[in-house]
């Protein structure tokens, strides 16, 4: 029996777990940061910053003018994201096994921006594929905290607890939410090594890539699937 079979839901980050839009995450901050007199980053500046969504962190570096920073954000993200995003590999092929293959349900809870966290999924066809989806604004407070997740979690069902959720990101918030929540995580490394992060949180899971975990999803219920596959054959 696979120790995936504790769990009644699998929850997914967003960017860089399903699609991958670091890039233009990046572009878009720096947009800002050279529109209002800051010094561009690096993507290693970015990623080790940018641990929060834009409603929290952004009065921290903009201050009173943050309302006007944050309109600045979502219009450039607005006009290029949908051409500037593609799903990681075998994103589409794990929501579908997970789907069709397991009883688990399945979510995704992401500090991006709610609507535009719909549009993208609307844009993949993927918004029929979860039970759920909560972005930054929805909850009372985005990620690290709690909030978001437990929120998911009520849309999924009533009667999920944390302990039976497992949430899959790719980043440092991403850690920090599922240790605030009380859930086991997976940890996305998107192909650079984080060895610092899994000492520091000790993962549940830890793989490389969207890809590999997919991998190691398919070899736990491998079993489960063949038995499904002759049912349908008969």
């Amino acid at each position: 029996m696979s120790a995936l079979n504790k769990y009644k839901a699998i929850i997914f980050d967003w960017d860089g777990t399903l699609v991958d839009t670091c890039g233009l995450i990046l572009k878009a901050h720096n947009f800002v940061r050279e529109t209002f007199g800051e010094a561009l980053w690096t993507m290693e500046d970015f990623l080790g910053t940018a641990s929060k969504s834009a409603r929290e962190y952004y009065p921290e570096v903009y201050g009173e003018r943050s309302d006007e920073a944050q309109t600045v954000l979502y219009d450039f993200v607005e006009k290029h994201h949908i051409d500037m995003m593609k799903p990681m590999d075998n994103a589409k092929a794990l929501i579908d096994f997970i789907k069709n293959e397991t009883d688990m349900h399945i979510g995704v809870v992401s500090n991006k921006r709610h609507k535009t966290l719909l549009k993208e999924a609307q844009h993949l066809g993927w918004h029929d594929h979860f039970d759920c989806f909560i972005g930054a604004g929805i909850a009372a407070k985005d990620k690290p905290s709690p909030d978001p997740l437990l929120m998911g979690m009520a849309d999924i069902s009533e009667v999920l607890r944390p302990d039976n959720v497992l949430y899959i990101g790719d980043t440092e918030t991403d850690l920090l939410t599922a240790k605030n929540t009380g859930c086991d995580i997976v940890f996305i490394q998107s192909d650079s090594p984080r060895p610092d992060l899994i000492e520091k949180y000790s993962p549940t899971y830890s793989f490389m890539s969207t890809n590999a975990f997919y991998c190691f999803i398919q070899s736990e219920f491998g079993q489960k699937t063949s038995e499904m596959a002759e049912k349908k054959a008969c």
